[in-house]
């Protein structure tokens, strides 16, 4: 299906004071498919300055913003347009790994400007929002020394983030780090401005209530005065800085880089764990690369209804195409357990739990009785940050062994500087010996050098037919397209932040779809059976729990894209409660499509998704209490067995309360939704043929 691209080319000559000193500026037009967006680009052939604005129905959003890619050079100094190209597309793309959707739809009006300069610029334009990126035509290496991007919505604009750096109150940062002073505090030290473990909590404000030059975690989401949503991001980060959003003194946003790193080492006091490798010395540039490239998608989506946001493949569909050829059978999505949060605090057991042997294989029997297709064995398993001084309290080859005959996959974790050490022969001894999966973690940055270091690792896993987590990271922004065996990704402040802090609340919760998981899968590993009312959250070493009801973290299991889903609650407990644990292992990490019925930012969010045949939908909800009803007939249902998860009749006083649903029903019945205060549910529908 094709349609006529709507473009329309205004060449606009303006007479200066004096009349021999011309301006020539030329400003470029150009719609949505449908009409709705409209794109104005203005250029003046002495500067390399870009304008643009956006319209919404012919409702300006987004004022006169400038973009610019500052390249050494003269031949750079002034950009002069030598023609414009139109392009169309409307096809259907299928990802070897389908996080959201088996079939994404890539229709677009787009322009390719071509300059006199060896450079162009294409634009694109979706139903759903706009992208751009720079290409780069020049026969030598270029040094970028900025990027200029930026975002000015008309008033101010609601923002809804996560910063850079955690800042929160102030008691409780201090109970945060007295807590954690000991264990962690080589972990956060933060030696630069541009160093981050990406996980921070989420929370919103207006622009205006930021100071100038807050930095925000990219994508992030804005709320215009007219209630128009513009979600900003990025894609197809290929041998370049990730986006940093900071405020402008305007009341917008505007992107940053981390400069391109000269000079790293690891710190002493970190060498015999974590092996950060920080900057010492920072260049007064961005990026060297390729003289021919593409460069980047800078990515807005753009709607008046924030549902159709969590659903959205935009960044996905704009990434660069599989690097990863051949039989990709080996990348097997699936549910997987983690022991780090809990520490291994089993009960009910016959033998001294820890990290040992027979605890890990006590997990392998959890996994194979609920239908979990992995386990994890995460930190502890080496020490002192050496391969070599393995754990004499775990066998590794016995735990493989015992998992294999039960088909259970074995993932590990490892730090990333001690993986680089001896990448080929590490990844190769642990591929031979049956693990299917590494977590690498410990990299907390996102220069050209470290995002160039995670293409390096997801190329050389895919050697080894491994597929890879990868921690302490920005989000992927397409990355799990380009590299499919990068199965998930954390870069989100998840579970684990249960242990210590106070962060990780339902408001943060029901703000990530719609920011983070813009950009891709995130691996926040939820799961825990411990859960507490608003005023019952405590930090208990070796029994950690979650705000929000039990329901609610089952939630999160249908809401957050994963291929790779972690459960982080104790074996033990769920031991005790194997229907709940049974409809949890059922669950599938990939789907046939998703749609988003209902939601808003930090507060509530439903979503449907498809898989062969059978519909699930999932709700949470934020402290306040919510009743929803949905129109099933929108997923063509008519007789179904229902079963489910929800939240329990007492779940406002005692958060675990659940109820077990099972029953037949039918599209003429009302199905309404009671979600408790930070609530949630996850509900199956299997048609009924007859």
């Amino acid at each position: 299906m094709k349609k006529t691209v709507v473009l329309r080319l205004l060449f606009i000559m303006e007479v200066l004071f004096s009349c021999q000193t011309r301006n020539p500026q030329k400003t470029i037009e150009i719609v949505s498919p449908n009409n709705k967006i409209k794109f104005q680009l203005t250029s003046e052939h002495t500067n390399p300055i870009l304008h643009y604005t956006i319209r919404w129905n012919d409702t300006l959003i987004i004022d006169e913003s400038k973009i610019e890619l500052d390249l050494e050079g003269r031949e750079f100094d002034q950009l002069t347009i030598k023609n414009i190209q139109k392009l169309e597309k409307d096809s259907l793309f299928s990802p070897v790994v389908a996080s959201k959707r088996k079939l994404f739809r890539d229709r677009y009006n787009a322009i390719l400007i071509n300059f006199e300069q060896p450079i162009g610029l294409e634009i694109r334009m979706y139903d759903e929002g706009l992208s751009y990126r720079w290409i780069g035509k020049s026969n030598h290496k270029l040094k970028v020394h900025k990027e200029k991007f930026e975002v000015n919505p008309i008033g101010d604009a609601q923002i809804y983030f996560a910063p850079y750096l955690q800042y929160t109150l102030p008691n409780t940062i201090i109970n945060f780090i007295k807590k954690q002073i000991d264990s962690f505090r080589n972990l956060f030290r933060i030696e630069n401005k541009y160093e981050s473990f990406f996980e921070t909590q989420y929370q919103t404000s207006k622009i205006s209530e930021s100071s100038t030059n807050t930095a925000y975690f990219a994508p992030s989401l804005l709320k215009t005065k007219n209630n128009i949503y513009i979600l900003v991001g990025e894609s197809d980060v290929i041998d370049y800085p990730g986006l940093i959003l900071l405020k402008s003194s305007n009341n917008g946003i505007k992107a940053d880089f981390s400069p391109y790193p000269l000079e790293e080492n690891i710190p002493n006091d970190t060498i015999n764990y974590y092996k950060l490798k920080s900057v010492t010395k920072f260049a007064d540039f961005i990026a060297v690369t390729n003289g021919k490239r593409n460069f980047p998608w800078r990515v807005l989506h753009i709607t008046k209804n924030p549902a159709t946001i969590p659903a959205s493949d935009l960044v996905l569909k704009l990434a660069s195409p599989s690097e990863i050829k051949g039989d990709l059978s080996w990348i097997k999505p699936g549910q997987i357990t983690d022991e780090w949060l809990t520490n291994m605090n089993l009960f009910n057991v016959s033998f001294k739990a820890g990290k040992n042997t027979t605890s890990y294989k006590y997990y392998v029997d959890f996994a194979k009785k609920f239908g979990l297709e992995y386990i994890m064995v995460d930190e502890g398993w080496y020490q002192h940050g050496n391969l070599k001084k393995l754990n004499k309290e775990i066998n590794l080859d016995s735990i493989i062994t015992y998992a294999s005959k039960q088909n259970i996959g074995i993932g590990l974790w490892l730090n990333a500087s001690v993986m680089d050490e001896n990448l080929e022969e590490t990844l190769k001894l642990y591929s031979s010996k049956g693990v299917k999966i590494i977590l690498m973690d410990f990299i907390n940055r996102n220069d050209q050098k470290a995002m160039n270091f995670y293409s390096k690792i997801a190329r050389a896993c895919a050697r080894h037919k491994l597929m890879i987590n990868i921690h302490s990271a920005p989000a992927p922004a397409g990355f799990e397209i380009t590299y499919p065996n990068a199965i998930t990704r954390e870069g989100v402040m998840g579970s684990e932040w249960n242990g210590w802090s106070y962060f990780v609340t339902p408001t943060h919760d029901l703000i990530i779809p719609f920011t983070r998981m813009f950009s891709g899968s995130l691996d926040y590993e939820p799961g825990l059976l411990e859960n507490s009312t608003e005023n019952g959250f405590k930090n208990i070493e070796g029994r950690p729990m979650s705000q929000g009801t039990r329901a609610h973290q089952m939630a999160m299991y249908l809401i957050y894209d994963s291929p790779l889903q972690y459960f982080v609650g104790n074996p033990s407990q769920g031991y005790l409660e194997p229907q709940f644990m049974k409809f949890l292992g059922d669950l599938p990490t990939t789907w046939d499509e998703t749609i988003v019925l209902e939601g808003n930012p930090a507060e509530y969010i439903v979503t449907a998704r498809l898989k062969n045949g059978i519909w699930y939908i999932g709700a949470m909800n934020n402290w306040k209490e919510r009743k929803i009803s949905i129109d099933l007939s929108k997923l063509g249902l008519k007789r179904y067995k229902l079963s489910g998860i929800s939240d329990g009749l007492n779940s406002n006083k005692y958060a675990s309360d659940y109820n077990l649903i099972s029953r037949r029903g039918d599209v003429n019945e009302k199905f309404s939704i009671k979600l408790s205060k930070g609530g949630g549910g996850v509900w199956r529908f299997e048609p009924i043929k007859n």
